[in-house]
C-alpha cells in the first residue's frame, strides 16, 4: 500500500534559518520583515478575509511604499527561485495547519537589549510577541475594511485583543501602561488559540466538525509578474525563466 504523501514540508530548522540570514542580508532593503514578522504577516493573510497576489504580498515582504519598490538583490536566479520556496512552503505549512483546526505556533525572538537580536538603546526593547504581532497587524491592513466585521464582533475582538495589544505595546494612546512580564507572557501564551480562533472565525471549523473553506493555499507568481528581484522583466522572462539544459 502506498505511503500518503505529507500535504506540507515544513522548512527544517537549517531552512528557517538561511530564510532569516536573508531577511536581515544586505540583499534586502533595511525595512524588510524579519523572520518573526514575516511569520506574524503570513498568518494573518492566512487568517484574514478576502486574497492577496503573489506580488503583492511579497511586495510588503521587502517593505515597498507607495513612492516606489525596493531593490531586492537575490544574486542569482536559482536564489531568487530558492527563497520563493521557502516563502511558499512557509505559508503552505501554516495554511494546512490552521485548516486542520491545529494551533500555529509563532516564531518569537528575543528583542530586547540583553537578547541576541535586541538593540543597543535599552530605551527600544520590543517585548516578546510584538514583532509578530506588528507582522499580523500589518496583514490585517490590507484587508481592512474587511476586518471590520472581527473588531465589532465580541467574540472575534476579544480574540485580536492580544495581537493589538503586542504590536502597540509602546503606544500609549492604545495600550495605557506599560505591560509586565506576566502581562506579556499570558498574552504571548495566547496568541496560538486567538490565531486559531480568527482563523475559525473567517473560514469555518475545519476538520473538527462543520463546514470549513478550502485551504488558504500561498499565491503563486504568474508568467507576466514584474520579477521579485526589480530586474524591470517579467518573472517569466528572469528568475522565473526555465534553466536551460545546454
Amino acid at each position: 500500500m502506498a505511503t500518503r504523501k505529507p500535504r506540507v514540508d515544513p522548512l527544517t530548522e537549517s531552512e528557517l534559518d538561511e530564510l532569516d540570514r536573508f531577511l536581515l542580508s544586505s540583499g534586502t532593503p533595511e525595512d524588510s520583515m524579519d523572520l518573526e514578522e514575516l511569520d506574524g504577516f503570513i498568518t494573518g493573510l492566512v487568517v484574514g478575509p478576502g486574497t492577496v497576489s503573489a506580488s503583492e504580498w511579497l511586495s510588503l515582504v521587502w517593505g515597498d511604499t507607495e513612492s516606489g519598490k525596493r531593490p531586492v538583490r537575490f544574486g542569482s536566479a536559482v536564489k531568487c527561485r530558492r527563497i520563493l520556496e521557502l516563502l511558499d512552503r512557509h505559508w503552505a505549512t501554516i495554511g494546512w495547519t490552521l485548516h486542520s483546526s491545529t494551533p500555529t505556533m509563532p516564531i518569537l525572538f528575543d528583542y530586547t537589549s540583553g537578547g541576541p537580536r535586541g538593540p543597543a538603546d535599552p530605551a527600544f526593547d520590543l517585548v516578546s510577541g510584538s514583532t509578530w504581532s506588528i507582522g499580523f497587524m500589518r496583514a490585517i491592513g490590507v484587508h481592512a475594511d474587511a476586518w471590520q466585521a472581527a473588531f465589532d464582533d465580541d467574540d472575534a475582538g476579544e480574540w485580536i485583543t492580544p495581537i493589538v495589544t503586542l504590536a502597540h505595546a509602546d503606544d500609549r494612546e492604545i495600550v495605557e501602561l506599560p505591560l509586565i512580564q506576566s502581562q506579556v507572557e499570558a498574552l504571548v501564551d495566547s496568541l496560538p488559540e486567538s490565531t486559531l480562533e480568527l482563523y475559525r472565525f473567517w473560514h469555518g471549523a475545519g476538520d473538527e466538525g462543520g463546514k470549513a473553506s478550502a485551504v488558504r493555499k500561498p499565491p503563486k507568481l504568474k508568467a507576466g509578474d514584474p520579477c521579485p528581484c526589480c530586474s524591470g522583466r517579467t518573472f517569466s522572462l528572469c528568475c522565473g525563466a526555465s534553466i536551460s539544459l545546454n
